[in-house]
């Protein structure tokens, strides 16, 4: 299709050739400098010039009502959380959709078998705004809940009055609210926050993050009850214990890195457990026993067990082996540790004293934890003294589910499977391992429909991460249920850098030794080549954030083993991220700027200035989230306008603008589908896949485009 369209006519864009700076001896230009100010006129002219081409493309693309009904099907489907119990006579409270929802809803009922009923309701809001989370206090009588405009960060703290349904006049300080945490007699609460404006110097207002504690109905602004004042890039999470004598805080140097500290209640005293910057922990209190899982002398990560007496104390309780220890977990008296092993969860059980039990058995290959902003978060929940066990679930092939675990049958029961118009059986998902140029073995999965012919003519979209510890697990989406709807092919590579096999997989691609995920992500798509699924002309990379860098990155280093790339909210100027919000914090991961040896191996492959003329790049489109509080939103506008202008025998490159998202996507599950058919709609373009008309099969005319 991309062949048959008419010569494409891309916007002038003026260019600074004086506009640059010096950084260790060495010039670097930045002509197209003047594209950060977004807010300025000839800024957004140039970007309005740029998606009226974008979108001449996509949206003239034939079959796209299909990829927005298969889009739809796959996305809007009704959603349930598992109760949080609060209050009395067994108040729950819960997270609930239908499928005609945009927004997940907030809901309570009064007792066990009571009629649920709505608290917060995000659909009747402004479509910018989200509700990112909600916490009930303990006596089930108020909600605090994060409100923020335009994406999923910088939300902002208001209180619900259950029984009334009206807000509280509270406003706790600070901005970019997070971690919310109840005092046990819901008096009032902890959180965490960046300061007020005007309390740091300017462009420290993303930096100095600290617990605060607020006070329902005081007027006395909150107070500070935890941070640190000697690095500002350090951020800060609070938990309750299950026993509410301890709220547990936590300092983090970024994914790298945290330590720990319980504050105990009943005196405000801080107990250390974990008190220096070494190893990643997560601490919890069962009865006068300290749980601690770390990866300190244990790359994979291992239980310890620490008496509140002696805090930092530990001995191994479950110890290091060959899979990677993500979390543990009490429940019902029991230890259950999530494990990845080889890129996909296991669950097994253990004793009070470590003793093992036995193995969950899931469902299928997939994913029990998710990653957030305070770490890996267990997919296991339930408390130490109660009898039900609630999992979560999903692959790429289910969307996330929840089910009831009865240890004394040994039985996992469907509580929440939503339909998403996707027949499993009819897909398989294989894990393949092959060798990077350094001769390291790396796995990847690839799942297609089965009976898929390995004739080295298919669609393949490769997908990889790679940096932050960060675990590229099987996870369901719905573009991806629409793509293998269409007939093409997922792979997932799970390349150095990221946490599928523990700290020295993380760490052999951190700083200057990042190359050895780009080596990665390169031999991913040429072994594909080789195994007989595709050709690199229809063979489209994809990443998002750091996999965006990632994308980018090796798009100019091995233009020929691509035919197109989607490289959505990425980092591509690596000589100026530590300018933009936290990001200085991220120089633990990338090395710095300033650092003269980290500074010049970040110049070796910074997209931005690696872009050669005598390259033949493959069809690019970026991805701006205007939004954004992550990635600076305006590297992809610096990218395409320097690609447009150096690159010129590749191409071509498009700028697509998401002008009311965040670093997530949008607001609302409209929104989040429009992207998803935009970014479908370019995989279609670019590889030649043309999609169906709408009640028309996929198979036959996918077989015929090819």
């Amino acid at each position: 299709m991309k062949n048959l369209n008419r010569t494409l006519e891309f916007p002038t864009t003026r260019c600074e050739p004086e506009s640059g700076y010096t950084l260790h001896g060495k010039r670097f230009e930045d002509p197209y400098a003047w594209l950060e100010r977004l807010d300025a006129p000839e800024t957004q002219a140039w970007i309005a010039a740029q998606e009226a081409v974008t979108h001449s493309v996509l949206r003239a693309l034939p079959g796209r009502d299909w990829l927005r009904e298969t889009v739809a099907r796959s996305a809007r489907y009704a959603r349930l959380s598992p109760p949080i119990c609060a209050g009395p006579n067994g108040r729950e409270f819960l997270w609930k959709a239908d499928a005609s929802d945009n927004k997940l809803k907030f809901m309570f009922r009064r007792g066990k078998g009571a009629p649920l009923e709505t608290l917060l309701d995000p659909n009747t809001w402004a479509s910018n705004e989200a509700l990112v989370y909600a916490v009930p206090s303990p006596n089930g009588a108020l909600v605090a809940f994060g409100k923020s405009i335009g994406n999923a960060h910088d939300a902002v703290i208001h209180v619900l009055d259950v029984e009334t349904g009206r807000l509280l006049p509270d406003r706790p300080r600070g901005t970019s609210h997070t971690s919310v945490a109840w005092r046990p007699d819901s008096s009032g609460f902890f959180y965490a926050a960046c300061p007020e404006p005007g309390e740091v110097p300017p462009g420290d207002e993303a930096h100095w993050n600290s617990i605060y504690e607020h006070r329902i109905g005081s007027g006395v602004p909150a107070r500070r009850v935890f941070g640190d004042d000697q690095e500002k890039e350090y951020w800060c999470t609070v938990k309750m214990s299950e026993c509410r004598r301890f709220a547990v805080l936590c300092k983090w140097d970024y994914v790298h890195a945290n330590v720990v500290y319980l504050l105990r209640l009943e005196d405000d005293a801080l107990v250390p457990v974990a008190p220096v910057m070494r190893s990643v922990n997560q601490v919890q209190v069962i009865g006068d026993s300290l749980l601690i899982q770390t990866d300190l002398d244990a790359p994979r990560g291992r239980l310890c067990v620490a008496s509140l007496t002696a805090p930092t104390e530990w001995r191994t309780l479950i110890p290091e082996n060959s899979d990677t220890l993500q979390t543990v977990t009490g429940v019902g008296g029991r230890l259950y540790a999530v494990y990845s092993h080889a890129a996909s969860h296991r669950v097994r059980i253990h004793a009070e004293d470590g003793t093992y039990l036995r193995d969950l058995a899931l469902p299928a290959l997939g994913s029990v934890n998710r990653n957030e902003g305070d770490g890996i978060v267990s997919g296991i929940s339930g408390s130490w003294r109660g009898d039900e066990v609630w999992v979560s679930f999903t692959s790429y092939v289910q969307a996330p589910s929840v089910y009831r675990y009865d240890y004394a049958t040994d039985r996992l029961s469907p509580y929440h499977v939503p339909d998403v118009g996707l027949d499993a059986s009819e897909y398989v998902t294989d894990q393949v391992w092959y060798e990077s140029l350094d001769g390291t073995r790396v796995s990847m999965f690839i799942v297609h429909r089965k009976g898929l012919p390995r004739d080295g003519r298919q669609p393949v979209r490769l997908n990889a991460y790679g940096g932050f510890n960060i675990a590229l697990d099987p996870r369901f989406s719905a573009l991806n249920a629409a793509w293998l709807k269409l007939g093409g092919v997922l792979a997932f590579a799970n390349i150095r850098g990221g946490g599928e096999y523990g700290r020295a997989w993380h760490q052999a691609a951190c700083k200057t030794r990042r190359q050895n995920a780009f080596d990665d992500y390169i031999a991913a798509a040429r072994w594909l080549v080789s195994a007989g699924y595709t050709t690199p002309s229809r063979l489209v990379s994809r990443g998002n954030s750091n996999g965006g860098l990632l994308v980018a990155t090796t798009a100019l280093q091995a233009p020929e083993a691509f035919g197109a790339v989607y490289c959505r909210a990425p980092i591509l100027d690596m000589l100026r991220f530590p300018s933009f919000g936290h990001l200085s914090s991220a120089t633990v991961e990338y090395g710095s700027p300033e650092d003269p040896v980290e500074g010049a191996y970040l110049a070796g492959y910074s997209p931005y200035h690696n872009i050669r003329a005598d390259r033949r790049y493959p069809v690019m489109a970026f991805v701006s989230a205007a939004n954004d509080r992550v990635a600076p939103p305006h590297d992809p506008l610096k990218m395409v306008a320097r690609l447009q202008a150096e690159g010129t025998q590749g191409g071509p490159y498009f700028l697509l603008s998401l002008r009311d998202s965040g670093h997530g996507g949008g607001t609302t599950l409209t929104a989040l589908v429009e992207q998803d058919v935009d970014e479908l709609s370019f995989y279609c373009w670019a590889l030649d896949v043309v999609p169906p008309t709408p009640g028309e099969k996929s198979g036959a005319t996918l077989e015929a485009a090819q």
